[in-house]
């Protein structure tokens, strides 16, 4: 019995299809519409403050970041300034090096006469001592 209740539900609900159709979408469009309509009314206005806060953080966010970003860039080109006169001045110092001991060896080779690598001033002169023949002994 129950399995020809079931048959002639089944035949019926089949039937009812073409009704039944047109009933079920305008009723998913109402019950759409009344939740569309709740989230709008209700839940949208508490988080749009939310929102326009964080879309105000986020604006200061992009601001520091861009002030940051010239920042940088206006350090890396004092940085390059820098680096490009340190190195023009350690360029010219190693010039000044090299003519220095081309200079100093020209004038030991020129001065057979002791370690002295200046010229004696008559100041100099005679506080500097006579070498002594004999050598000091130890012990």
């Amino acid at each position: 019995m129950k399995r020809i209740v079931k048959t002639m539900l089944k035949a019926i609900w089949r039937l009812t299809s073409p009704i039944r159709r047109p009933l079920v979408t305008r009723l998913d469009a109402h019950i759409s519409a009344v939740v569309s309509g709740t989230v709008n009314a209700r839940i949208l206005p508490e988080i749009l403050r939310p929102m326009a806060i964080a879309l105000a953080r986020l604006e200061r966010i992009e601001a520091s970041i861009a002030s940051a970003d010239r920042t940088a860039s206006v350090v890396a080109e004092e940085i390059d300034l820098v680096l490009n006169g340190v190195s023009r001045e350690v360029y010219r110092l190693q010039v000044q090096v090299e003519t220095l001991q081309r200079l100093v060896g020209r004038e030991i080779r020129e001065a057979h006469n002791g370690l002295s690598l200046v010229d004696e001033s008559e100041d100099e002169a005679p506080a500097r001592r006579a070498p002594t023949p004999e050598r000091s002994r130890v012990g």
